[in-house]
């Protein structure tokens, strides 16, 4: 009966430190990715993590939209209460070169909204009444996070 209680004390220490080293991992990725906007489009880099064949579970470093080629805008709101007084945004750009998920914690991302908005205009792309709702939300997330600067 001892050795199965160790057994089973034991497997969960390291299921918990996988899902640790594993959320680390992914706080490691978030924290060096960069991103650019210009007038031709909004550029995603990984400054360790361009590497070939990491793209495809998410890892990728490198990708690059163009604003002629947007398919899709959109821009969700998740709440952290009940009574939706808090929580942030996210924007998915869907593009011919793939799709860009952001955070509203991202330094510029007013910007980048406000852009990504206006490609779809230009482009004929219909953005959703809920994606105009949660763009006015937009400068009351931000000011929230730590670090906002207008």
């Amino acid at each position: 009966m001892f050795t199965a209680l160790q057994s089973v004390i034991f497997g969960l220490l390291v299921g918990l430190s996988l899902l640790l080293a594993w959320l680390g991992a992914v706080t490691l990725w978030r924290q060096q990715i960069e991103i650019e906007l210009d007038a031709s489009g909004v550029v995603r880099r990984s400054l360790w993590f361009d590497r070939p064949g990491l793209g495809r579970w998410g890892w990728g470093g490198a990708l690059a939209l163009r604003w002629s080629g947007i398919r899709a805008v959109n821009l969700r709101y998740y709440s952290t209460r009940h009574d939706r007084s808090e929580g942030w945004l996210q924007l998915t750009i869907e593009a011919d070169g793939g799709t860009l998920r952001a955070d509203s914690d991202l330094i510029g991302f007013p910007s980048l909204v406000e852009q990504a908005f206006a490609a779809a205009e230009r482009n004929g792309i219909a953005v959703s009444e809920a994606s105009r709702l949660n763009a006015t939300r937009l400068y009351s997330v931000n000011e929230s996070h730590r670090g906002y600067q207008p």
